[in-house]
């Protein structure tokens, strides 16, 4: 039996939150980036109002807000890291 779409979205989203943990800061982005389509493209299937899509919106604005940290987290990482080169370069 195949899985559906929402074992397929959680099951990314499972990877994504071990991603993460595991500090692969940047596969954790692209799963939940891809966990979050898959949840959305689940969202249009369904009938408004139906129970379950206002918990599937606010795991997918968790997941958002959790990219948004991330890639804040990597961009500031790079920027120290840069700092911290071109001051090694000072220093001969």
């Amino acid at each position: 039996m195949e899985p559906t779409n929402l074992q397929k979205a959680i099951a990314v989203a499972q990877k994504a939150s071990q991603e993460d943990q595991a500090g692969n800061y940047e596969e954790a982005i692209r799963s939940y980036q891809h966990a979050v389509k898959y949840f959305l493209h689940i969202l249009k299937r369904e009938p408004q109002g139906k129970d379950g899509n206002q918990k599937i919106r606010d795991k997918c604005k968790q997941y958002l807000d959790r990219v948004e940290e991330l890639q804040e987290y990597l961009e500031n990482k790079e920027v120290v890291t840069n700092i911290l080169n071109n001051c090694g370069n000072y220093s001969s």
